[in-house]
């Protein structure tokens, strides 16, 4: 080995053991945990797949799945193609209403988390902003009390949560095409339209996908959000999580569920790249 590879070795070390000390042991010791099956926050029994076989075969967690999507991919869509069109507007747009976006979009980041979904809370009470007015204008005579709690609540408040994030990685990525390339595009006959679905899109194609996953990942992971604004019916895998550690001890069922919402993400993450390579939105090489 060279002089220059030793160096190099000895300078990664660091590195090395601290990613096996923050991410690999705990992540093994997680999946220990869900080999047994725990009462009262104490394992029984021998090792045994019994924690995964319970959740794939029980009805109760095709429910729990189901309420994960509903939430899950209604928040992902809205925040990747919200997220898109500010990002779109504050890099290519004219006016000073591109500042004023931008500076928007940080300080949406910047606030709590609580903070915000307290506030959407109180917006979508039954005297909220929005019932006020809908009674105000004449539209219903009392509060409209489904608006809070339910998965369209949900999915509007992590909605509001995940959006800035997606627009300032967007932001990121959009910033970085040369607008030689999309002025080739418009000089060659192409439409505004058309320039962004051959050249913007497939461009910023991994950071579209990247996002997508993350977003996915953070609404169905998610447990504070159902439990503040979906109420009783918008039981997650996130909040099925929370509860087998906090309330009944169970820990090797919340550390399946978690290696199970793990794999479904590689699936999910894995169909939705092919998709996207299918579609022309994520080519194999970019120049």
């Amino acid at each position: 080995m060279s002089r220059g590879r030793r160096l190099e070795a000895v300078l990664e070390l660091p590195l090395v053991v601290g990613l096996l000390g923050i991410i690999v042991v705990p992540v093994m010791v997680l999946f220990g945990y869900s080999l047994f099956v725990w009462v009262q926050y104490s394992p029984t029994g021998s090792l045994s797949l019994a924690n995964y076989v319970a959740i794939l075969s029980d009805p109760l967690s095709a429910a729990i799945a189901v309420n994960t999507l509903l939430i899950g991919v209604p928040t992902a869509l809205i925040s990747i193609v919200g997220g898109y069109a500010i990002a779109y507007y504050i890099t290519f747009g004219t006016g000073r209403g591109r500042q004023l976006m931008f500076i928007l979009v940080v300080t949406a980041l910047m606030a709590s988390y609580l903070v915000r979904i307290y506030a959407w809370r109180t917006l979508l009470g039954a005297s909220g902003i929005i019932n006020s007015a809908l009674i105000g204008v004449g539209i219903v005579d009392q509060p409209i009390e489904f608006i809070l709690f339910s998965k369209a609540a949900a999915v509007i408040v992590e909605a509001s949560i995940f959006m800035p994030l997606a627009g300032l990685i967007f932001y990121a990525a959009l910033s970085g095409i040369p607008a030689s390339l999309r002025e080739a595009a418009r000089d060659l006959g192409a439409t505004r339209a058309r320039a962004l679905r051959r050249v913007t899109i497939p461009l910023t194609g991994p950071a579209i996908l990247s996002t997508s996953a993350l977003v996915f990942f953070l609404a169905v992971g998610d447990f504070i959000t159902p439990v503040f604004v979906g109420g009783t019916n918008t039981v997650t895998v996130g909040t099925s999580i929370v509860t087998f550690v906090h309330t009944t001890g169970n820990y090797g069922m919340a550390a399946a569920w978690s290696f199970v919402l793990i794999g479904s993400f590689v699936i999910i993450y894995v169909a939705l790249r092919r998709v996207m390579k299918t579609g022309g939105f994520l080519p194999d090489r970019v120049v």
